[in-house]
């Protein structure tokens, strides 16, 4: 489609003229979101509509090809709704696991010295003087689930991102790269690195989560939220809260991903109706 490779503010007045008599806004065209109209075949559009499609470089016969391939982006978008609700419910696992964790290790009174140490022996050491043998199973079990969640929840968001990038490849662009990359960083971190290198390498995917954000959106705000608890912890701080505010990041993705589905279905719905009720005229 013309223009399908600008931003809403740098197309020309001819161009805001035509995507606004599809039904466009600045915010449907800047997030890639397409109005209604886009929904409809050729036959089905008001002469204004069609006007709008022929100075955005399509014909009868462009426009329901391009209506042809909506069967096989409503399986991508699926994908894509799938993912990004699996890898939220997994980092709201991972932020519920390090709440538990956390107060755990306050119950018992673990020290500070023995916290930041990865040396088994060292733990093994203070569990025998303060006759704690299990926490040696709980901390075990909770790398274990914080390992797991943290690999799978960057595994969804990754794919979720390519599949992003397959829907939107005829307008690629370079900031559309940094949620896959930032989903493949995250599954690297939690798989190779530890301790303090784990901190920076979280700090790393999850400002490109941010990055990737287009528009000041729910979204946006879970990525920032996260973002500042992961800032927090390289600046030294240590507090509780900050575990909640991650807790509360992970939510705010969950709704998200959960009002896309949402959407999605509703979209879905509308789009069978719609073919269904065209068939039967056609018929009758």
């Amino acid at each position: 489609m013309k223009y399908s490779h600008s931003y809403w503010d740098e197309l020309p007045d001819e161009g805001k003229k035509a995507a606004s008599k599809l039904g466009y806004t600045k915010e449907l065209w800047d997030a890639d979101k397409v109005p209604e109209s886009c929904n409809k075949y050729w036959e089905d559009l008001d002469e204004k509509q069609q006007e709008g499609a022929k100075e955005m470089g399509h014909d009868q016969k462009s426009w329901n090809n391009a209506q042809a391939t909506w069967k096989n982006n409503t399986y991508l978008l699926c994908l894509s709704h799938l993912c990004f609700v699996l890898g939220s419910i997994f980092y709201l696992r991972l932020a519920m696991v390090s709440i538990q964790w956390d107060q755990y290790i306050r119950a018992h009174r673990v020290p500070l010295n023995v916290l930041v140490e990865d040396d088994d022996d060292i733990w093994e050491e203070w569990s025998h003087e303060h006759g704690r043998a299990d926490i040696l199973e709980y901390r075990e079990d909770y790398w274990v689930q914080y390992e797991r969640n943290n690999v799978l929840g960057a595994f969804s968001y990754a794919v979720m991102g390519f599949v992003e990038l397959l829907l939107n490849r005829s307008s690629c662009t370079l900031h559309k790269l940094l949620l896959p990359l930032g989903g493949l960083i995250g599954m690297a971190n939690a798989l190779h690195y530890v301790g303090s290198m784990m901190k920076y390498g979280s700090a790393v995917s999850l400002t490109f989560y941010l990055l990737s954000c287009t528009n000041l959106d729910l979204f946006f705000a879970g990525s920032a939220i996260e973002c500042l608890v992961c800032y927090a912890y390289l600046a030294g701080f240590d507090e509780v809260w900050l575990l909640y505010l991650d807790l509360l990041a992970c939510l705010i993705w969950l709704y998200c991903a959960l009002v896309g589905v949402a959407v999605q279905f509703n979209f879905s719905i509308k789009r069978i109706l719609g073919r269904h009720q065209k068939s039967v005229k056609h018929k009758y």
